[in-house]
């Protein structure tokens, strides 16, 4: 049996994804995709479009055989620790091939790109530090510090992050196999698709275009879709007053303990978040060349779930959220593969400190929703696990 995994955060699942899903299937002819899937909240720290749960169904319907939970811990960090996060996922449960896009899908290129970087000099190291110290994104820095080796390399973040699927490859000691997609625009999966990227369908729904955004997502998650756009689309405004009255009462060691909050950036947002009305207004007031919008809003997510200041060097659990009811046999290999450490009832893991963290982040996403039950607390325990 050869299963290959996917790292996503399908916010919202979309043309391009089915697509990735296919062409993984065609270019490795392997029997089974499997995702690992971030929560509540995307890697930019802001709240999922739409519900975690809902995107899982989205999924399995668009292709996928089976998907797995990347955990909060690991989800709402910088590219190196989510891309870490995902590739342990994938690895632990055994797969044997990671796909993933990049600009070219060239792997030839990407494995010349990460050769030169592993080897690099004293030099470029210190000028991606440079770049990082003045918030620049690691892709931007990157880039920027190579751009004499590697041209344009700055203007590409799926391959940026596509090097660090590969570092945590190396650093985990995984044996998976890598397969290289080509992301272009647009990237469809169906000529009646118009593959509109998740970013282009979320700005529809907000400026009323909803049913155009509708029907340019493949067929199978239309319904999905559609029903989600009933009280279960995130509306970011509704958690000004949370996200500002617990930024606004951090405390000295709190501040100093957020990741990713060093350089003066987490005692700038306390400052400007007594005098913010918004949660949008404080991210403008402290944006500057130095302080990505990003990395901020990933800051104020971090101060809110109360992530440690450390990111685990591997995911900390297996959580399995669902799967294809044809898929079952994929199912009972990886929990051989895992060695029998698939999680697929919460009361395996409702004690651990990163489970009690996805909680928080989930009640929190419910909370900016308008829809009953998806307002419910501790939805990640009684949810029930999805099968279709």
């Amino acid at each position: 049996m050869k299963i290959c995994g996917v790292v996503s955060e399908y916010n919202p699942f979309h043309a391009g994804h089915k697509f990735h899903i296919e062409e993984t299937r065609k270019i490795t002819g392997c029997d089974y995709v499997v995702a690992c899937m971030s929560g509540a909240f995307t890697q930019r720290g802001e709240p999922a479009f739409m519900d975690k749960f809902d995107r899982v169904k989205a999924a399995l319907l668009g292709g996928c055989d089976a998907v797995f939970e990347l955990p909060a811990e690991c989800a709402v960090r910088p590219a190196e620790w989510f891309a870490r996060g995902g590739v342990s996922v994938l690895d632990k449960i055994g797969c044997d091939i990671i796909s993933f896009g990049t600009e070219s899908g060239d792997r030839d290129e990407l494995f010349r790109v990460f050769s030169f970087l592993s080897n690099e000099s004293d030099e470029i190291k210190e000028k991606i530090r440079e770049g990082l110290s003045m918030g620049k994104t690691l892709a931007r820095a990157r880039g920027e510090a190579l751009k004499d080796a590697c041209p344009g390399l700055e203007n590409m973040p799926n391959l940026s992050l596509a090097l660090e699927y590969l570092s945590s490859i190396k650093t985990l000691s995984s044996n998976m196999d890598v397969c290289v997609i080509k992301r272009s625009a647009p990237y469809h999966a169906e000529r009646e698709d118009k593959g509109l990227s998740a970013s282009e369908i979320r700005m529809s729904v907000q400026n009323g275009n909803a049913d155009w955004a509708i029907n340019c997502m493949p067929k199978e998650v239309r319904d999905i879709f559609k029903n989600a756009l009933d009280g279960g689309v995130s509306k970011k405004r509704r958690l000004d007053e949370v996200f500002l009255h617990i930024i606004r009462n951090l405390s000295m060691e709190e501040r100093a303990n957020l990741p990713d909050a060093g350089e003066g950036l987490s005692d700038r947002i306390f400052q400007k978040a007594q005098t913010a009305a918004s949660l949008e207004a404080l991210i403008e007031s402290v944006k500057c060349k130095r302080y990505t919008r990003a990395r901020i809003s990933r800051v104020l997510a971090a101060a809110v779930l109360k992530l440690q200041k450390n990111a685990p060097e591997e995911a900390p659990y297996l959580r399995l959220l669902g799967f294809r009811k044809e898929s079952a046999a994929l199912i009972k290999e990886i929990d051989i593969r895992s060695g029998r450490a698939i999680v697929s009832s919460p009361d395996q893991i409702r004690n651990h400190p990163a489970f009690l963290t996805e909680m928080r982040a989930t009640d929190l996403w419910g909370l900016s929703a308008e829809g009953e039950k998806y307002r419910k607390a501790g939805r990640d325990l009684t949810e029930k696990f999805i099968v279709l």
